[in-house]
């Protein structure tokens, strides 16, 4: 598939929220496709409230050089739902008045959240997409105090099948839990363990005596080094069990992605466990930018969901 682009047109800025992290991807859509101009990111401290949020989004914005005051943002899997719904022949009317019915009977509070209905390509198939309005209105009413205006709100789980495609199965390690981002039949599952990066760096600290700061350090530089390595084998045979279920919408591929991804050992270890499989580590807007390879190869992970983002919003992946 082809598609027209204003030569070198600036692309609404990709911000991913984390929990531990504020990221930032500033992309223009050539013609040979979308390409990375330049990416950055804040650590993120407890206690840090909306208006930090803020003041760093401004921030991050001109540190990055960019004109264009769009942005792009996700909804989490926490927050916004995507389920499949099967309706008869109806008209446009009759088929959003079905999807309101089916929400509120699925959501208690369907009263306080935006739903949409959106088709899946396939005869009677569609997507049922609901989001409360308050979370809604925080990511807008944050854009705007940055001085930007935000011109796509997506769905995590929506954003990553169309970023990775649906063979792929996207394995995203957080701060808290771990989320596999999967399809099935073209609508988006998540599955969630609770562990994360900081249960293994708080048993690391408590295995070597040391503050939790210093343990996350040495993580980041030395990897595990022996401690920590319970958690590790639990989070391990987690995620391979879930990839390793036979069904009929099998992934081939797998792409690993959060600031938790990048210890040396859970990809080992997953590797070793999942030979078979396909793992990408990197993506087109990324190769085709100025950075150097060590570069683009270590930060991927971590950049990943800002750079789904500016794409997803651009209409081309």
């Amino acid at each position: 598939m082809r598609y027209s682009f204003d030569l070198r047109r600036e692309l609404p800025l990709g911000i991913d929220i984390g929990t531990s992290k504020l990221r930032m991807t500033f992309a223009r859509a050539h013609e040979t496709g979308v390409c990375v101009e330049a990416a950055t990111s804040r650590d993120r401290e407890h206690g840090f409230d909306d208006d930090w949020l803020c003041a760093m989004i401004e921030e991050m914005r001109d540190d990055l050089g960019a004109r264009t005051r769009s942005c792009a943002m996700a909804l989490t899997s926490q927050e916004a739902t995507v389920d499949l719904l099967s309706l008869p022949n109806l008209s446009y009317r009759d088929r959003t008045a079905a999807a309101h019915i089916e929400a509120q009977r699925r959501h208690s509070d369907g009263q306080r959240r935006l739903i949409r209905l959106f088709s899946t390509g396939r005869s009677g198939a569609y997507l049922l997409v609901t989001a409360p309005l308050a979370s809604i209105e925080l990511r807008k009413t944050m854009a705007a105090r940055a001085g930007l205006r935000l011109v796509s709100l997506s769905v995590e789980g929506l954003t990553w099948n169309r970023f990775a495609s649906q063979d792929v199965s996207v394995v995203d390690v957080g701060v808290e839990s771990t989320r596999i981002h999967g399809s099935r039949n073209g609508t988006p599952t998540v599955e969630v363990f609770p562990i994360g990066g900081k249960a293994v760096t708080m048993e690391m600290a408590g295995a070597l005596g040391i503050d939790e700061r210093v343990a996350e350090k040495r993580k980041r530089i030395l990897g595990l080094s022996g401690v920590g390595e319970r958690l590790l084998a639990s989070l391990v045979e987690w995620i391979c069990e879930r990839l390793e279920k036979t069904d009929g919408n099998r992934p081939t591929g797998v792409m690993l992605v959060g600031n938790g991804s990048r210890l040396p050992e859970l990809h080992r270890l997953l590797a070793e466990r999942l030979s078979q499989r396909t793992w990408r580590t990197a993506c087109s807007q990324l190769e085709r930018s100025r950075y150097p390879e060590d570069i683009r190869r270590a930060a991927f992970a971590d950049w990943a969901l800002s750079i789904a983002l500016t794409s997803s919003a651009a209409g081309t992946l």
